[in-house]
């Protein structure tokens, strides 16, 4: 038995060489680089002039990034830069800030240089620029990605440089007076022709009777006495009588129209008889004289 032990321990030993190799080999396969916070420089001339200030020399809506010195391989590093308007020129009077625009990047051992661009999205009036170490938008969206507001930065650690200034916006122009708005020139209507009806004439008569009775000449004394009759006496009667046409429209009276012609013929008549006893009476008197 002690015979079997003897030949077998070498191939034990051998066999606890190996793994304990294995088990210190494998941690060291798998282990992730510690890649820190990225070592980044940025310029807003273009690439002339690189720096890690924490605060912009100027407002640029174009930031250049790269990575310093050597970076780690295997690491990506995310750099992003936010653009906010704000209601003051610095962080402690930014009071409520507004998401304007974000740009993102991630650099690399091989790719050790970009560039972000939020010229787009400047602001206008107060405003914050914000170049960070991470690729979230911090855009008020939900409660993970809050807006910028002081005292309280939702990229606190990771911020690798900012900006805030400005000036305030013009105040608004207030509503002047309005002027009525041109009326158009109103429209001629056509023109209505009414028809004149013409009034009702009422028939009038105006028998006009005169007579005249003239007394004969005396007779000539040597005339005889059979031939001294008195000449007859002329009568003029005279009767006009006007008499507008009935229309249909008026209503006009037969009667009313009967009733005047026979007055204007009985004022004919009694001038006649008029006219006759006249001549009687010359008549008489002229026999009476003789």
């Amino acid at each position: 038995m002690h015979s079997n032990l003897r030949r077998a321990l070498p191939a034990l030993t051998a066999l606890a060489f190996t793994a304990g190799a294995a088990v210190l080999a494998a941690p060291a396969a798998h282990a992730e680089p510690a890649c820190g916070r990225p070592p980044v420089q940025y310029s807003v001339d273009g690439g002339a002039n690189w720096t890690n200030s924490a605060t912009f020399p100027a407002l640029s809506g174009t930031v250049q990034v790269r990575l310093a010195g050597q970076p780690t391989a295997g690491c990506d590093y995310h750099v992003s830069l936010g653009s906010y308007e704000t209601q003051g020129a610095t962080w402690a009077t930014s009071g409520r800030q507004t998401f304007l625009g974000w740009a993102t990047t991630t650099l690399t051992r091989e790719h050790y240089r970009d560039t972000l661009d939020v010229s787009g999205h400047l602001p206008r009036c107060f405003g914050e620029l914000a170049l960070y170490g991470v690729g979230e938008k911090y855009d008020g969206n939900d409660g993970d990605h809050p807006l910028p507001h002081y005292p309280d930065e939702p990229f606190s650690g990771l911020q690798i440089a900012s900006w805030n200034g400005g000036t305030a916006c013009p105040p608004k122009p207030t509503a002047g007076p309005t002027s009525p708005a041109p009326t158009s020139p109103a429209t001629a209507s056509p023109a209505t022709t009414t028809a004149a009806v013409p009034a009702s004439a009422t028939p009038t008569a105006t028998p006009t009777a005169a007579g005249t009775a003239s007394a004969a000449p005396a007779p000539s004394s040597g005339a005889p006495a059979s031939t001294q009759h008195p000449a007859p006496a002329q009568a003029t009667a005279t009767t006009t009588a006007t008499a507008a046409p009935a229309l249909a429209a008026t209503g006009a009276d037969d009667g009313l129209l009967a009733a005047t012609a026979v007055g204007a013929t009985a004022l004919v008549a009694a001038g006649c008889a008029a006219v006759y006893a006249g001549r009687r009476r010359a008549a008489r008197r002229s026999s009476l004289t003789r």
